[in-house]
């Protein structure tokens, strides 16, 4: 929604843009920015980063505040920039303090206004952010990137040289076992450890979303590390894997965005290189999955529509499951049907990862259902998952192990 706003604190013009308020930015307190926002009501706008500090209380005008507002670009049209101001909240913060005992000291008439009374420090010489480091401290105050992305220089270059986007993935334009170049900036990165080793998954940016990316190759992540930190820029070679769940990127190979745009050949116009991958699959996951298409063709899946549970079944059941802290002296037994009890949301991408690898089972004639179901305080939700797991009784040892916000009950053959 588009709505007319002060889209700052010293506010010149109003202008037409997303309204995002001040109290959201990362580190800025709500009661802080409602008092600047009565201040400014109230006498007017700020003149520079020397007034807004002396018109607010000092308490308030900390460390973490003024970074965070300075990297926002809040205070963009007080006169410093933003560097100074994020490099200088020690002496804006003493100044606030020293004005406010003048205001406040007895001999404050001896000198008539409190506000001469004390002299204006000058702020810290720093060197200017680049442009990339600047949307990056923008990124640290809104979680996203709010007015441009880092790639954005690169968009030319990078359509030349058969680079996709995230919005190809996003319209589900891919086909499964889709060998595919991508460009994103590295958010963050997590390296877990599983029973068929090391893996890493990934949250990265490019000009058209965020989304996940995972890396399984143990060889890959060791020669790969200095390039998977925070703010890199990097170039992906991916197989995007289709499956009921949506879609999944799997990173085959990283190179610096440099690199890439150096080594590779432009074309005289944008393309996409995606090339289709051929990958024989066994008879037991083409069959489990023609059989789940066709039975339970207007089944929900984990990223859609949530799932019905059989209120039934579950009674029925109910005798049969075992709890989170019971599990039988044997370990190799099939589970027939595996609940997994989610408190915590966030925890899902990761828990899919390691789903993924049961889904190549040997065992063609018991095959586990899988229900997933998160919790919150007003309500629990049930996804039915694809028949397309093959879980034993040992993995449900690498579950427990995964999160404690995790409860797990099961039922065997």
């Amino acid at each position: 929604m588009s709505e007319i706003i002060e889209n700052n604190i010293s506010q010149n013009q109003p202008k037409l843009a997303i309204r995002f308020g001040l109290g959201a930015i990362k580190a800025v307190g709500l009661k802080m920015m409602e008092n600047a926002v009565e201040e400014r009501k109230k006498n007017g706008k700020f003149i520079d980063i020397y007034d807004f500090c002396s018109r607010l209380e000092p308490k308030t005008i900390n460390k973490k505040s003024i970074e965070a507002l300075a990297k926002s670009g809040s205070f963009d049209n007080l006169g410093a920039s933003r560097n100074q101001i994020a490099d200088s909240f020690d002496i804006l913060s003493a100044y606030a303090q020293q004005l406010h005992e003048a205001k406040t000291s007895n001999q404050m008439s001896l000198f008539g206004n409190a506000q001469e009374s004390v002299p204006k420090p000058p702020l810290k010489a720093s060197a200017q952010w680049l442009k990339v480091e600047k949307l990056q401290k923008e990124f640290e105050s809104f979680g996203f990137f709010l007015n441009e992305h880092p790639l954005d220089d690169h968009l030319s270059d990078l359509k030349k040289r058969g680079t996709i986007f995230f919005n190809h993935i996003d319209k589900d334009d891919l086909e499964d076992n889709s060998l595919v170049k991508m460009a994103c900036v590295v958010l963050s990165s997590k390296h877990r450890s599983s029973a068929r080793g090391r893996f890493a998954y990934l949250t990265v940016s490019d000009p058209y979303g965020i989304y996940e990316a995972t890396i399984f190759d143990e060889s890959l992540i060791t020669t790969s590390r200095d390039l998977l930190e925070d703010g890199s820029m990097v170039a992906l070679e991916c197989l995007v894997r289709k499956d009921v769940g949506g879609a999944r990127i799997l990173i085959k190979a990283v190179s610096r965005l440099d690199d890439f745009i150096k080594n590779v050949k432009p074309s005289d116009k944008d393309f996409a290189d995606i090339k289709k991958i051929k990958i024989r699959k066994n008879n037991f996951e083409k069959n489990e999955k023609n059989n789940y298409n066709n039975s339970n063709k207007s089944a929900p899946n984990i990223s859609h529509d949530t799932a019905k549970y059989n209120q039934s079944k579950e009674n029925k059941n109910d005798n049969k499951a075992e709890s989170n802290n019971k599990l039988p002296e044997k370990i190799d037994r099939q589970i027939k049907i595996l609940k997994l009890i989610i408190a915590d949301k966030s925890i899902i991408s990761a828990l899919k990862i390691i789903l993924q690898q049961k889904i190549d089972s040997k065992d063609q004639e018991q095959v586990t259902q899988i229900f997933l179901i998160t919790q919150d305080s007003k309500k629990s939700t049930t996804f039915s998952l694809p028949k397309i797991y093959n879980i034993k009784e040992i993995d449900i040892i690498r579950f427990k192990n995964f999160n404690k916000n995790l409860k797990i009950e099961v039922e065997f053959f």
